[in-house]
Order: structure tokens, then C-alpha cells, then sequence
């Protein structure tokens, strides 16, 4: 047995859905109806405005470029051991390619220890770039004072929310010891 039904789409009636949704419930305020309307029409359509905005956000890249610069005598304090290093404004060499050849050929990820630069490397990438030992000495005492000093301000920092503790604690006791003395005086 076969059936031969045919279903014909109708066209979208707006005021059949209104008349729907208002026999099925009642509204307290306008407002609330025409939210409903809304619900009603994107379970009909199935899309939502925020969806297709989504969906239309997207970003893809395909050409990378890298750009080498020549290393310096940098001033950050938290390099450790030996002088810093940074990056001079000016690139020397450009290059471009592909996003998909860089992923085919760039190779393992380094870990975070491997990407710090061990300090005998760094001092020998500075001599040379033409760095002198003893601007080299020179930065390296100055981010030690800078460490000190900074050492020197976290621990008037902690010592000073140590005593604002104590004295949170300390405060309310006190506070109550001294309402409930005022009670008795004026019980007496």
C-alpha cells in the first residue's frame, strides 16, 4: 500500500501565529506577548539574529610574516643571573609564508625553560653586538638594586597587612568588651 500525500508548504502567516498564541495563553503586558511572538518565530525558523552574528565573526589567516631584530643590552630587573636582554625597534630581515608551511616545518613547541637564554649565551650574543663587560656589570648591579628594593617593598607590604589582620581580629573584640562594660555601667 502506498499513499500518495502530498504537503504543500503555506506561506508564513504572521497574524494566525498571533491568534494562536494569544488563545493559548494570556499576556500581561504587551511586551510579554510580542517576546512570545519572538520565542515562536525562531523555534520556527530555527535561527536566531545572535546566531548568524556569531556565525559571521570569523577570522582565518594565511600568510605569517616573521621579522628578525638584533638583540641589546636590556634593564629588566627580573632577569635573574647575568645581563638582560631585549630586542632593538628596528627589524633586519622580513620574511613571509605560508601559515601551513610554517606548521609543517616549525617543529616541536619549546618549553618554558627552553625559551629563557642560558647567561653565558646571552653575554656572548652581546659581546658581539659590541656591548662592553663592564656596561654588562654596570646593568647587572643596577637590576640588583632595583631586586632589593622591590624585596624591600613586599615586605613592608605583608608586614602591613599582617597588622591590618591582627587588628580586624583584634578591633570587634575590643569593640564588644567595651559596649558590654558601657551596659553594665549604666545597668548599675
Amino acid at each position: 500500500m502506498t499513499s500518495d500525500v502530498t504537503t504543500e508548504e503555506k506561506p508564513f502567516d504572521r497574524r494566525q501565529l498571533l491568534k494562536r498564541s494569544k488563545s493559548s495563553k494570556r499576556f500581561a503586558s504587551f511586551g510579554e506577548s510580542c517576546r512570545s511572538l519572538g520565542k515562536s518565530l525562531r523555534n520556527i525558523f530555527g535561527k536566531d539574529k545572535k546566531d548568524e552574528i556569531k556565525k559571521s565573526k570569523r577570522v582565518s589567516f594565511d600568510t605569517i610574516e616573521i621579522r628578525e631584530h638584533n638583540l641589546t643590552l636590556g634593564d629588566n630587573p627580573s632577569c635573574s643571573h647575568g645581563p638582560p636582554l631585549v630586542m632593538e625597534w628596528g627589524h633586519t630581515g622580513r620574511y613571509e609564508m605560508s601559515l601551513d608551511d610554517y606548521e609543517e616545518n616549525r617543529g616541536e613547541r619549546r618549553r618554558d625553560r627552553q625559551l629563557a637564554i642560558p647567561r653565558h649565551q646571552r653575554e656572548s650574543i652581546l659581546k658581539k653586538s659590541g656591548v662592553t663587560r663592564s656596561e654588562m656589570n654596570t646593568v647587572v648591579r643596577e637590576n640588583l638594586e632595583i631586586r632589593k628594593e622591590n624585596s624591600n617593598g613586599v615586605k613592608k607590604y605583608l608586614a602591613r597587612q599582617r597588622l591590618i589582620c591582627k587588628a580586624k581580629k583584634i578591633i570587634p573584640v575590643f569593640i564588644r568588651r567595651r559596649g558590654s562594660s558601657n551596659k553594665e555601667q549604666t545597668a548599675q
